[in-house]
């Protein structure tokens, strides 16, 4: 079983912090609403800060803690490594393309040839990377209104550069 810290809340609205020993982060969730606290945040606890600083584990042992098969990963962290791993494709393809299109190559690659000269390919390129970069600051920089100007920024931008780019 992996140890969670957790922050929550109960009926009365008081402050909770605590670890509790689950399956899943899904379960460790299940169990804290089986005993009527409303989850803020749960995380996997590291072994070093469990052993600095012994936190009581708030559900009895006759609790069934319920299991839970998957465990979701939030969408931005998802769209990212998306994101990235669109980004090293389009990288491949650029170095592949603009090799083979600058020096003879032993063997004649025609998808990457074509995918290095297409606009819209360098669009998504930008766009990828555009999204990378701004997801970045935003995720050290949380907020509503900070999501809404970088939102903003970057739909601006790449209207900015898909209007300079010719077909």
């Amino acid at each position: 079983m992996t140890e969670y810290r957790y922050s929550a809340t109960d009926s009365s609205g008081g402050s909770k912090d605590g670890t509790i020993k689950s399956q899943s982060l899904q379960a460790a969730r299940d169990a804290l609403i089986a005993i009527g606290l409303t989850p803020i945040e749960i995380f996997e606890a590291p072994q070093d800060v469990l052993q600095s600083q012994p936190a009581p584990n708030p559900v009895p042992p006759s609790t069934p803690q319920p299991q839970s098969p998957a465990v979701y990963f939030p969408l931005l962290e998802t769209l990212r490594l998306y994101a990235g791993w669109l980004l090293a494709w389009y990288c491949l393809v650029y170095a592949v393309g603009s090799y083979q299109f600058t020096r003879e190559l032993p063997m004649h690659v025609p998808y990457a040839e074509s995918l290095f000269l297409s606009p819209l390919v360098l669009s998504f390129t930008f766009g990828a990377y555009l999204f990378l970069l701004l997801s970045g600051v935003y995720k050290s920089h949380k907020g509503k209104r900070n999501a809404w100007i970088l939102l903003i920024l970057g739909v601006a931008i790449f209207l900015l550069y898909r209007s300079a780019v010719s077909y």
